[in-house]
């Protein structure tokens, strides 16, 4: 009877979003746009999360068509986002790329509408020094890419879909369970139910796996990587562009706003847990960041200072995991960020919105 009071207590929802990330936070706010009225709740677990550390890099590029696709749409979500919302903490910055010659034509075949155009080292104005395109390398550079504070971000829709009557945003909240209960679901923490909600999308991030849903999953081939990178100690000036080696999958992105570079490349180590914590920089972290930039700015390697490590989900083809739950109508997994969940994050979230409520033959998306 207790257990029955309890659930009866309770609020109700029409959508309750799992995880506070920037794809939960984008989730919401889409939902709220097209729904004003709908009553949206959003759950979070609480603590460091991959949106927390993320380095905030919009390059409008995709390995495949489909994820062009998505990197196009969510640009173009983006930009009407910053429009109406010019106060967010998201600015333009240039983008210079450094390859071998021989990949030009393929790098040109994943941007998502930007043009590449050869450029001249001067143009960077002696920001790199000893850097050169030496040994069959080329230097190109391109428009629209985007830097933001991501935690700042998802914090600032957030706080909006707070401010709407009938949503609500709770952090500290861990669901552990998604069960039917009359039209919709009871989601429920350790032992206590937290709010029932018609509708749910799950946007756990590396938590998917320990998730309620962690089997399903696991079973479609999510794993979870480390992603890490590097303080560089130099004064970064506020137009400073960022810096992408192409074929090591690295990159310098200026960080005016704490006078430092921050230097991202690519982590080895797999199959860790979030639910243990955050993990540490490695002794084979900072033996890959000193190879990698020894190869193209060796000037750099004395001013590696701190940094920054996190978890984040990937899929075998580092496309997002965007599906509905058919065991459960009406629940939709978006997970899987592959290191790129604030670039995609708009198109994540629409196509889980779009999972949920299919539109007619012959709509069309603005």
């Amino acid at each position: 009877m207790a257990q029955e009071q309890m659930t009866e207590a309770i609020q109700d929802f029409d959508l309750v979003v799992v995880g506070a990330g920037v794809v939960g936070a984008m989730t919401g706010h889409l939902a709220l746009e097209r729904e004003p009225g709908l009553r949206v709740l959003t759950l979070d677990q609480g603590g460091v999360n991959a949106t927390c550390l993320s380095a905030g890099l919009d390059v409008p590029t995709g390995r495949d068509a489909r994820q062009r696709e998505l990197a196009a749409r969510s640009t173009a979500l983006y930009r009407r986002l910053l429009t109406e919302r010019p106060g967010l903490p998201v600015r333009s910055v240039g983008t210079f790329w450094l390859l071998a010659r021989d990949r030009a034509d393929r790098l040109r075949e994943t941007m998502a509408g930007p043009d590449l155009v050869e450029a001249e080292v001067d143009a960077l104005g002696g920001l790199f020094a000893g850097l050169r395109p030496s040994g069959g390398r080329i230097l190109l550079r391109s428009e629209g890419s985007r830097h933001a504070d991501v935690a700042g971000l998802a914090r600032g829709l957030l706080d909006e879909q707070r401010g709407r009557r009938g949503c609500a945003v709770r952090h500290g909240e861990r669901v552990v369970s998604v069960q039917p209960h009359g039209d919709g679901y009871l989601l429920a923490g350790e032992g206590r139910p937290l709010a029932r909600g018609r509708k749910v999308i799950v946007a756990t991030g590396p938590w998917a796996l320990h998730g309620p849903f962690g089997a399903r999953v696991r079973a479609a081939g999510l794993r979870v990587k480390k992603v890490a990178a590097f303080h560089v100690d130099l004064r970064a000036a506020d137009d400073a562009p960022v810096l992408i080696f192409e074929d090591d999958d690295a990159f310098l992105l200026p960080q005016p706003e704490s006078d430092r570079w921050l230097f991202s490349f690519t982590s080895k180590e797999w199959d860790g847990s979030p639910v243990t914590g955050s993990p540490a920089l490695s002794g084979a972290d900072h033996s890959e960041a000193v190879r990698v930039l020894r190869r193209y700015v060796p000037s750099l390697v004395e001013a590696l200072s701190g940094g920054r490590a996190f978890y984040d989900g990937y899929t075998r083809d580092r496309l997002p995991l965007v599906e509905p739950v058919p065991e459960h109508p009406g629940v939709v997994l978006a997970v899987g960020g592959n290191g790129s969940g604030y670039r995609l994050a708009p198109a994540i979230a629409e196509r889980a919105l779009d999972l949920l409520t299919p539109q007619s033959p012959g709509s069309g998306r603005s």
